[in-house]
Formats: structure tokens, sequence, C-alpha cells
């Protein structure tokens, strides 16, 4: 039921005013996602669970992102305020990495690829040189949209 009123709810939102202060690409792209998990001096055993998906646009400052699910590891993705971190597929080279904090999520009426959820999440932080591979892809990508 949650679900269903929180749909309901961003659905409205969409009809009032446009939140998003930046503008987005529409792109898919190739992502793993996992908990960020901090480890406190102590080395985890486990090794980490991911999910795969694909983006549904993206921005300077966050990223839609389509999952199969949204729970991983017995945990809500977009529940905890948690973060995670996004292993993003630009092109060939290495995937750019990066934290992201949830910040919406809902339950998609009709699966895209495969993928029952969306979840809108900022950008928390990457390092510098993914950071100039990804403005860069996004910039050419927005100028080729504009176009």
């Amino acid at each position: 039921m949650p679900e269903l009123v929180r749909s309901v709810l961003s659905r409205f939102q969409g009809y009032f005013e446009d939140k998003r202060q930046s503008p987005r690409v529409r792109v898919r792209l190739q992502f793993t996602v996992g908990l960020h998990r901090i480890t406190r001096g102590l080395s985890l055993r486990r090794r980490p669970q991911l999910l795969k998906g694909h983006t549904r646009d993206i921005s300077i400052k966050g990223v839609a992102l389509l999952l199969p699910q949204v729970h991983l590891d017995g945990r809500h993705l977009a529940a905890d305020g948690r973060e995670l971190e996004l292993q993003l597929e630009i092109g060939s080279g290495e995937p750019i990495s990066m934290l992201v904090m949830p910040n919406r999520y809902e339950r998609l009426d009709e699966a895209e690829l495969g993928c029952s959820y969306l979840i809108g999440a900022q950008i928390v932080t990457m390092d510098d040189r993914d950071r100039i591979r990804y403005e860069g892809f996004f910039n050419e990508r927005l100028e080729n949209q504009a176009a």
C-alpha cells in the first residue's frame, strides 16, 4: 500500500512543479549498484551483492536508475538514507565509480527492459578523473540533444 501512495503522490507532483534544477539527458547506460559499506577497519569476508540495471536519464547532479528489484541483501535500496556504490558503464573504458544517495523511488506500471523500479538518486561523490569523464560525456550528449 505505501508504494501505491508514493506512486500517486509522485505523479501529482509532476503536474504541479518540476523540481529538477539541472538539465537531463535521456540515455540508457548499464550499471551495477551495491550498498555502500563502511568497514571501520574490519575486513569484510562476504562478497558484496550487486544489482544490474540501466539509466533512464542523467544530469550533472543526479541519475535516474531503472532496476529489476528494490531490495538487495535484505535491505531496501531507497529507504534507509544509505549511500549506494554505482559503477556506470560509459563507452568502452573503465566504468565510472560514484556514490549516490537515493531521494525517491517508484514502482513502474509497466516494466522497462525487465526493470520494474525507478530510483532517483543524487550524486554525492566521485573522484576527479571520473568526474571529468562523466561531465564530458554528459555535455556532449546535451549538445547533441539540443541540435
